[in-house]
């Protein structure tokens, strides 16, 4: 069983607070409402509060009474019928419930049916649920029997970044080549867009992913307008608010001259399609390498970029608005040069730009943060460090309190408390196998109902395989 704590609504008559609704995370495919979930009112004593359900609650029937020992005290009510509750307090309530049980939730009547399918609910359980529960995933990939096999990881965005054990996410996807993993292009509103990588033979449209993890639901894109053979391509992810819907953009850059401006195609989950957007002539930096970081943020994409002029080293931020579907630039500070790595990230919602320089026993960082979105006079410097020993690679993820995730060059991942100038070891990478600190990926993990009615159910590996089982012993008989 699993608890949701939340303070819904107050009376002001008899000062109830519907506080919690608990859920068993069991796949259930039948059976009532009642069997699997339980309301949990919280009365109050006057003195006001967030009030938590204790775990105790768990094991108690709809029938059961608790009192919790606390600073004030408070008795807890089990067993008012959902049918009395204010329509409002059910919405609230369903919106922080892990989306997983909101799947079986739409089974209960055909009112939750249409609540939880409507685009409304889905962006209040996309905020209510996932600030309730922040977290992030790490992507590690590992060799398994001669083959490469990706692991995820989810962790709480806690001081400690605890592994989240309660969470597992199972990857599904199969690739073509073997030798290579995913790349993940970027995450958004809960999905994950990925492509399957090869470095050395042309990229592989067949295989861009848009993957839900939460719910197991995936959308594979079709083949786009133009040839990316002889090709280097650059992809985006993001979601447009205004049509309530994801895009993904591709710029293709011809090999033979980089400083060719590249074709641009936009696809769009709703039609299915792709289609050509015209690049702008004035952006004066527009080259991006395939392997730099994205980060989808204030409804655009973000890349870095830098001029291809022969003899000139510059470099800033490329933007595309989803909605508009229009590009810009923003200005980068004016200590950026050749010698730094660089890499786009968020702390919270403000843009983030990481500087990265190798010493010769190890790395120098420094981490700006612009305060005022698109205003190149806003660039603060938040903090910077410097780790000697091992030399590290390029920094994976800023978090929300702006601590830096680095990944050593023995695979070690470490994070950064830019509070008290520590370096914290998330996991030892090489004593645990890991194959490659190179596509190591860090992102937001988000709980959503995105991609709900589009694309296509991912069955879990056990169903496949007692399937295919099945499916065996009836050709034998």
């Amino acid at each position: 069983m699993r608890v949701s704590r939340r303070k819904i609504q107050k009376s002001s008559q008899n000062g109830v607070y519907a506080c919690v609704a608990t859920v068993d995370d069991q796949d259930q495919e039948e059976g009532s409402w009642d069997e699997y979930v339980s309301w949990h009112l919280v009365k109050d004593d006057g003195c006001g509060g967030d009030l938590v359900a204790p775990d105790s609650l768990k094991n108690h029937n709809r029938e059961g009474r608790h009192r919790c020992s606390r600073s004030l005290s408070l008795e807890i009510e089990i067993g008012m019928a959902v049918e009395e509750l204010p329509d409002e307090v059910i919405v609230e309530i369903l919106s922080i419930l892990p989306a997983k049980s909101l799947l079986r939730c739409r089974l209960v009547c055909k009112c939750w049916l249409n609540l939880i399918s409507s685009t409304k609910f889905k962006l209040m359980h996309l905020h209510n649920f996932n600030q309730l529960n922040p977290r992030y995933f790490v992507r590690r990939l590992f060799l398994v029997d001669f083959k490469v096999e990706e692991c995820y990881d989810v962790h709480l965005d806690d001081e400690a970044f605890t592994l989240d054990r309660s969470t597992q996410i199972e990857f599904p996807f199969d690739r073509i080549r073997e030798s290579y993993c995913f790349r993940i292009v970027g995450c958004c509103h809960g999905v994950v867009c990925l492509y399957d990588e090869d470095e050395n033979i042309s990229f592989s449209w067949d295989m861009v992913i848009l993957w839900n993890p939460s719910i197991r639901r995936k959308l594979t894109l079709t083949l786009p307008i133009f040839n990316p053979i002889k090709s280097s391509v650059v992809l985006g992810f993001g979601y447009d608010k205004v049509s309530d819907d994801f895009k993904v953009v591709s710029l293709t850059y011809d090999w033979s001259s980089f400083s060719t401006r590249p074709k641009v195609e936009v696809y769009i989950v709703k039609t299915g399609f792709w289609r050509k957007v015209v690049f702008p002539g004035d952006l004066r930096c527009f080259n991006i390498q395939s392997a730099w970081s994205q980060i989808f943020s204030n409804g655009c994409v973000h890349w870095i970029a830098r001029d291809p002029t022969p003899g000139v080293s510059r470099y800033s931020i490329m933007t595309y608005d989803v909605t508009t579907e229009l590009f810009g630039e923003i200005q980068l500070p004016e200590f950026s040069d050749e010698k730094h790595l660089l890499r786009v990230s968020v702390v919270g919602e403000s843009l983030a730009a990481i500087y990265l320089h190798h010493l010769g026993s190890g790395s120098a960082y420094v981490v700006m943060v612009m305060k005022e979105y698109k205003n190149p006079n806003s660039w603060t410097m938040l903090y910077s460090t410097q780790y000697t020993g091992l030399a590290m690679w390029i920094p994976l993820r800023l978090r929300n309190n702006g601590d830096m995730i680095v990944e050593l060059e023995n695979r070690d991942m470490v994070m950064f408390n830019h509070n008290d100038g520590r370096y914290v070891y998330v996991f030892r990478g090489g004593e645990e196998g890991c194959y490659s600190n190179s596509k190591t990926c860090v992102d937001r993990y988000e709980e959503s109902l995105a991609l709900l009615d589009v694309g296509d159910s991912i069955p879990n590996k056990e169903a496949m395989e007692a399937l295919m089982m099945i499916q065996n012993q009836g050709m034998r008989l």
